[in-house]
């Protein structure tokens, strides 16, 4: 057993298919598929549920992914903490963000990069529960978006201040809304929301049901791009999370904050706190609480 086979291994987990995760691993299909059955030969074993394609991992093969993964982060762990002996900080941080956090982090990664030239960033879109679940099988090393107070009391957790909900329109539809509107301010004005499902549009919809309202979008996405996109064109207005750097002197936009109350989850970034986090989360998660201590 060596350990590119623990992260073809993990890989396959990843990507759920043999072509991309070789692909990812940069060796051929055929190379990796064999490491996997020597994997499977030397523990004796099945570990991966074939037929024409993957099909997911036998029991037996989940308990070793989750061992592997554990290992695949120590040796990971093991390469840095050399680099930091040197007094450097190397690789690629893993960050999975919920989309409408609206977190400004460019900050953070300027900073981060400035003090550490080998760092670099890989940001993906996700749930709340996928960056918990991410976190958790060591295959991110950052959270960020909004979760429930118990859940960051398992975590390191860095909350974001509370900044509230704004009402993004264009000029012509700012123009009928007082300088901080109410939810009963926005009836007859077309709406760009969150898609149904998502935290924040739970969150809106609750708000505005409890002021007799039911919201009923003219365009719906699970990205603040595109809902901004859509207020620029001056479709409609948009109701999303306050803080983003989007806002800062976007072309075209006016910005009013509406009076609702907080959400019960919280924004946060969180990194794992049983001694397993990386040192590059270590790193990020620093140079987070330097520069918003500053802000």
């Amino acid at each position: 057993m060596d350990i590119k086979q623990l992260h073809y291994l993990c890989a396959l987990a990843e990507h759920r298919h043999f072509g991309r995760a070789a692909q990812a691993c940069c060796v051929t299909q055929p190379t990796l598929s064999m490491r996997l059955r020597q994997l499977e030969q030397e523990l004796g074993v099945a570990l991966v549920r074939r037929g024409k394609q993957f099909e997911g991992f036998t029991p037996e093969g989940e308990r070793v992914l989750a061992r592997a993964q554990g290992l695949l982060g120590q040796y990971n762990n093991l390469r840095l903490e050399v680099d930091a002996m040197k007094g450097r900080l190397t690789g690629t941080v893993r960050l999975g963000l919920v989309p409408l956090s609206c977190m400004d982090l460019s900050p953070v990664l300027a900073g981060l990069r400035h003090r550490h030239q080998g760092v670099a960033f890989e940001i993906n879109d996700m749930t709340a529960d996928a960056i918990l679940d991410g976190l958790n099988q060591n295959t991110l090393d950052i959270g960020g978006g909004f979760f429930e107070p118990e859940v960051l009391n398992r975590f390191d957790s860095l909350a974001l201040p509370e900044q509230g909900v704004v009402v993004a329109c264009s000029p012509d539809w700012s123009r009928r809304l007082p300088a901080q509107p109410e939810p009963q301010d926005l009836q007859g004005l077309p709406l760009c929301l969150p898609k149904a499902g998502m935290y924040f549009r739970q969150y809106l919809d609750t708000q505005f049901t409890r002021q007799g309202m039911v919201l009923e979008p003219v365009l719906t996405s699970d990205s603040v791009y595109r809902l901004m996109h859509w207020v620029q064109a001056g479709l409609g207005c948009a109701l999303v999370p306050a803080g983003s750097v989007l806002f800062n002197g976007l072309p075209g936009v006016h910005c009013r904050p509406l009076a609702l109350p907080a959400m019960a989850r919280i924004g946060a970034l969180v990194m794992r706190n049983d001694g397993r986090a990386s040192l590059l989360a270590r790193g990020f998660f620093a140079m987070a609480k330097e520069v918003w201590q500053h802000r």
